[in-house]
């Protein structure tokens, strides 16, 4: 079984109303969305002035959704597993074959 990484969960209660849990967790999924959205829009900018610009606002965009998640993380809202090594063997030799397949 793989092993959690978590901090200490800060318990909230649980009622109709959005409590910080909700509101952390709301505002860090549209912050993802913004920043996927930005990726974009960097990619399909149509000038170097426009696309700095974008680039600028990118920068800012995701140094917030580091720390939403970072606020989150430790808050114990958010937790990561560690990968059983057979997974990770078989994800690398996956990326290797198509690695190779694009390099023919």
């Amino acid at each position: 079984m793989a092993n959690k990484v978590e901090c200490e969960k800060v318990e909230v209660t649980q009622t109709k109303e959005m409590n910080d849990r909700d509101l952390i967790v709301d505002l860090l999924s549209s912050e993802k969305a913004i920043t996927t959205n930005t990726a974009t829009a960097l990619t399909e900018a149509s000038n170097d002035k426009i696309h700095n610009e974008i680039l600028d606002f990118f920068d800012v965009v995701k140094d917030i959704q580091a720390e939403t998640y970072e606020l989150a993380w430790n808050f114990g809202w958010y937790s990561l597993e560690e990968a059983e090594s057979t997974k990770i063997k078989q994800k690398k030799k996956d990326l290797q074959t198509k690695l190779d397949e694009l390099s023919k």
